[in-house]
């Protein structure tokens, strides 16, 4: 108890907390939270599940009644790669607006006692999970999901995808509502003035209002990044990792840089073999998440990545495995040809022969409807 006492101190900070666990509160654009739990951690963050105060709690305890997810990111002092990389999650949480991608509810950017800076990112809660959680519960009950469900699951992500892949498509999905317009904040005078000792501070403010037509890639879609909402729509979630799409590494210092980026910010499994094996005047795009969505779907059906089980199959190591393409299904499953066929294309080694996200949307669409 008293180490979580001492966590909730250090969040707490310049945020009037008290640090007994049951009643520690964070206020964030003059709205203040009850901390509930610690969700999860990262490197330089926490995520925790707290509730608006005054708000009512519903009769299941955590179905609406206010309750949201919180990330607090400590951005420590004279380290402008990591305001700057806080803050562009901010930016992508407000640029994609639609039902299947997570939104921003509010945030805030405070100065630390310590000379350090501390990014607060305000998220609606998921109770149901990810689609990690719930393949997990299929294998501990010996059920599988059916075909058409994958599909539709499969639908949705991609949909999500679109938006991030295509700026035409941004305003076909959702337009932001009015409500959640009035509750994000665009980066504000304070921002502004915590901002104003670094040299990438007009770069940072200005991206928040200006109309973004550019692609982006997500580059780190897997199981546990894909949450649920209440009516059971996929929503992608977690864009710290979500960056402009089109990417030409032409020097020596660009390449060891995405590949020091790649270790830090991509989950091997999924990761696609342009971003493993990167090599001198190569791009690299928006079909990483094609890859990535492949990976997804077999994880889906059979419970395991498929590099992951033919590292098990076969003794192959996984990076050998993804750099190869090499990988196979099991022999007795239960789904139809033309979904594994629907695999097989995400999962090409040269990312030309993919499908981009509005053939593969097609391709699951004619599947859904045969």
């Amino acid at each position: 108890m008293e180490a979580i006492r001492q966590l909730f101190k250090l969040f707490c900070g310049t945020c009037c907390c008290c640090c007994d666990y049951s009643e520690s509160y964070v206020s964030i654009n003059g709205r203040r939270y009850s901390i509930r739990k610690l969700l999860g951690e990262g490197s330089f963050s926490f995520i925790y599940l707290v509730q608006l105060v005054g708000s009512v709690t519903s009769s299941n305890g955590l179905s609406g009644g206010g309750w949201y997810a919180l990330k607090r990111i400590r951005c420590p002092f004279g380290n402008i790669e990591s305001i700057s990389a806080a803050l562009k999650e901010v930016d992508n949480y407000k640029r994609f607006q639609s039902p299947y991608v997570v939104p921003l509810v509010d945030s805030q950017v405070a100065q630390e006692r310590d000379g350090s800076k501390t990014v607060f990112v305000l998220l609606p809660y998921f109770p149901l999970g990810s689609l990690q959680d719930s393949t997990s519960r299929n294998l501990l009950n010996g059920t599988f999901i059916s075909e058409s469900e994958c599909v539709r699951i499969m639908i949705g992500i991609a949909r999500g995808l679109r938006c991030l892949h295509d700026p035409s498509s941004r305003s076909q999905d959702s337009e932001p509502s009015q409500e959640q317009d009035a509750v994000s904040m665009s980066y504000s005078d304070e921002a502004a003035l915590l901002l104003e000792d670094t040299p990438l501070e007009l770069d940072i403010l200005s991206s928040a209002h200006t109309l973004n037509s550019s692609s982006y890639a997500h580059r780190d879609m897997k199981p546990s990044n894909i949450l649920f909402s209440s009516d059971g729509l996929p929503v992608i979630s977690d864009l710290g990792s979500c960056s402009k799409a089109d990417l030409t590494v032409t020097t020596r210092a660009q390449l060891n840089e995405l590949q020091e980026w790649v270790l830090e910010h991509c989950t091997l499994q999924y990761t696609a073999p342009e971003l493993l094996d990167v090599t001198l005047n190569t791009s690299v795009g928006t079909k990483v998440d094609i890859w990535s969505l492949g990976c997804t779907c077999y994880f889906m059906l059979f419970g395991i990545s498929p590099f992951e089980r033919e590292e098990q199959v076969s003794g192959a190591s996984l990076k050998y495995a993804i750099c190869t393409g090499k990988f196979s299904f099991p022999q007795q499953h239960r789904y139809s040809s033309r979904l594994i066929h629907l695999i097989k294309t995400c999962l090409q080694v040269d990312p030309a022969a993919r499908p981009d996200i509005n053939d593969l949307l097609t391709s699951l669409q004619e599947l859904q409807v045969s």
